[in-house]
Formats: structure tokens, C-alpha cells, sequence
């Protein structure tokens, strides 16, 4: 017998699959030094909101079956 995983359970695994690369893409530009940083025209406190774009933000947590 096969169950169905409620769609809760996908919305989470979606949503920890997409944390962890955002958390990856942050860490590897914490790594860069500010000089590096500042070649391709970021500044160290603008990672995060780069990294979580507004769009990104709005679908954390939504109901959507994409």
C-alpha cells in the first residue's frame, strides 16, 4: 500500500531544499574578503537580502504546488 505524504511535508522538504542553498550561496560569499566583494559590486551587509530575494520571501511558507 502506497500513502500519500500530506502536502505540508512536501511544502517543508521544498522549503529546507531551498533554505540550504540559499545558506550555501551566503556562505561562499562570506568567504570572499570585501575587496572581492566589492569587485562584483556588493557590499558584505547587502548578502542576506541579495541572497533572499524579495520573491523568495513572499513564497516561504506559501501553499503553493510548485
Amino acid at each position: 500500500m502506497i500513502v500519500k505524504a500530506p502536502q505540508w511535508v512536501w511544502r517543508f522538504f521544498r522549503y529546507v531544499n531551498t533554505w540550504r542553498a540559499h545558506r550555501a550561496v551566503i556562505k561562499e560569499l562570506n568567504m570572499l574578503s570585501d575587496l572581492e566583494l566589492r569587485d562584483i559590486g556588493i557590499n558584505r551587509c547587502d548578502i542576506d537580502r541579495l541572497v533572499w530575494m524579495k520573491d523568495d520571501l513572499e513564497k516561504r511558507g506559501s501553499n503553493d504546488n510548485k
